[in-house]
């Protein structure tokens, strides 16, 4: 019998993916709107409820090999690789919400301006960009797993099911 991943990773997977996508929906135009004292506050939780399900999805997760649910062999070098990347995408998505709440922290301090702004703003602003490219490059190993019908993609992602293996 094929392994699955728990209903308890697919929803840290999805749940991180609709937070990720709700904050680039949301982003602000510019640090100087966090004046508005109700968005300031909104900001912080979002980003702390943010922060808190990736911390925990990689808590949870950790327990788990890399390709857990593939049910063909896969190579351990790209099996490593595999690994590296998604931990990789963990500091990403972690970094984002943390330096938006430090961002958060030091407009409330009054430290509008400065180097200790443009420092948080400049992390923020990097870790935005290479999410866009770490999730681009997941999605195109998800689609070439899936292609090989290793079994991965069908259960993680509820649509486009792989085929059934073939009896033997």
């Amino acid at each position: 019998m094929q392994r699955q991943h728990t209903r308890i990773a697919r929803a840290f997977h999805w749940s991180v993916l609709a937070l990720y996508v709700l904050g680039v929906v949301k982003q602000l135009d510019d640090v100087s709107q966090l004046e508005d004292e109700g968005l300031l506050v909104t900001e912080t939780a979002f980003a702390t409820v943010f922060l808190a399900v990736v911390v925990a999805r990689y808590g949870y997760m950790r327990r788990f090999p890399t390709f857990h649910a593939a049910r063909t062999p896969i190579d351990p070098r790209r099996a490593r690789l595999a690994r590296s990347f998604h931990q990789l995408l963990y500091l990403c998505f972690a970094l984002l919400p943390a330096s938006g709440l430090w961002i958060g922290a030091l407009y409330a301090a009054g430290s509008q301006e400065g180097w200790w702004m443009d420092a948080a703003v400049g992390l923020h602003e990097l870790c935005a960009d290479t999410s866009y490219w770490l999730i681009a490059l997941h999605v195109i190993a998800a689609v070439a797993s899936r292609r090989k019908e290793e079994g991965v993609w069908t259960s993680m992602v509820p649509v486009w099911r792989e085929p059934p293996p073939q009896e033997t």
